[in-house]
């Protein structure tokens, strides 16, 4: 190597202890080149997931807590169903679908599946083209929904993407990139929803040093 080569063996530790030394100083003063610039695009999820201190924070910190006014319940009938899908916080794209325990005083409910906002249209207009049967009441968990007899693509997702509140934002980030989330993975505790957590989420998190 060159230190040997220069005969200076005794250099070797104390410059790479410096080198790495000067590089975490300068990390905890600002972001290295690349990773501000991510961060100027607002996405600086990606160095707060990779690089700082926030990818170990557990997932319970940055969900978004379950709103049930936002949730489809099992049994559901269509002027329900469209009117989630058409007039209930357009920038949400992904309902979970669940059965409310009616004997919990702070209204939480029991995951079952998940529906995207587009699934949801498409289901209205598979089972009502005209509008005519509003209060047809319809099971949203049937199999014919999860497994069409046709062979289409699903319209519910019968075992959604979940974690509990204790995992760490980083190994959610994880689990989205190597299972199939569709985007969208749920908090749950126990089997009842806490929350859900989102790739774009995760994307436009600031990144704190």
């Amino acid at each position: 190597t060159v230190f040997e080569v220069l005969a200076l063996p005794n250099s070797v530790l104390p410059l790479t202890t410096s080198a790495l030394a000067s590089i975490f100083v300068a990390n905890r003063v600002s972001l290295p080149f690349f990773d501000a610039n991510l961060a100027t695009r607002n996405l600086g999820g990606i160095p707060a997931i990779t690089f700082s201190d926030s990818a170990i924070e557990p997932v319970m910190k940055v969900m978004k807590v379950a709103d049930l006014s936002l949730c489809l319940p099992r049994q559901i009938t269509l002027r329900q169903l469209l009117h989630m899908a058409t007039g209930t916080a357009l920038e949400q794209d992904f309902f979970p679908i669940i059965s409310p325990l009616n004997w919990d005083l702070s209204c939480h409910g029991l995951l079952e599946g998940s529906m995207t906002r587009s699934n949801a249209q498409k289901l209205l207009k598979q089972l009502d083209p005209q509008g005519e049967t509003p209060d047809l009441e319809i099971d949203l968990m049937d199999p014919k929904f999860q497994v069409p007899p046709d062979g289409s693509e699903p319209l519910v997702e019968g075992n959604p993407v979940r974690v509990a509140p204790d995992c760490t934002v980083k190994d959610v980030y994880l689990l989205m990139k190597v299972a199939e989330s569709d985007g969208v993975v749920y908090v749950t505790d126990k089997g009842i929803l806490q929350g859900s957590v989102t790739i774009s989420d995760l994307m436009s998190r600031p990144c704190v040093l």
